[in-house]
């Protein structure tokens, strides 16, 4: 069985999507869970060279594994979406939510996100029926 042109074509272009959408994040991955580790063991010296600032272990906690939930920006800005457990200095571990800013390769910025509230049962009605 033989393609059309355009069949191919469009094969072609959802094939190099799907490529390229696997791809996407491992630059940011790598920088994280340096950023993280770095950050976990409070090294200064090493997170100098990935970030400006520092997920402080004793008021932050610790992040030993994330998911990333999606990245945006361009080459030079990017905000990262991640999701993880985090160690409480009090020893308890919570899913976070975190919007992490990237500028030129570095860390720049990490600010905690709500949580997703939990999806409720259908809405009553606002007035009874009769």
């Amino acid at each position: 069985m033989r393609l059309s042109r355009a069949v191919g074509v469009r094969l072609m272009v959802s094939l190099t999507m799907v490529t390229l959408s696997s791809c996407s994040g491992a630059a940011e991955q790598t920088l994280l869970t340096q950023f993280f580790a770095a950050s976990r063991l409070r090294d200064l010296t090493a997170l100098s060279k990935l970030s400006t600032v520092v997920f402080e272990p004793a008021s932050d906690g610790i992040v030993t594994s994330f998911e990333i939930l999606g990245v945006a920006g361009d080459a030079v800005s990017k905000d990262v979406s991640i999701s993880a457990p985090v160690k409480l200095p009090d020893g308890r571990t919570v899913m976070k939510r975190f919007a992490i800013t990237i500028q030129g390769g570095m860390v720049t910025k990490v600010s905690e996100r709500p949580a997703l509230s939990p999806v409720e049962g259908p809405a009553s009605p606002s007035t009874p029926r009769s």
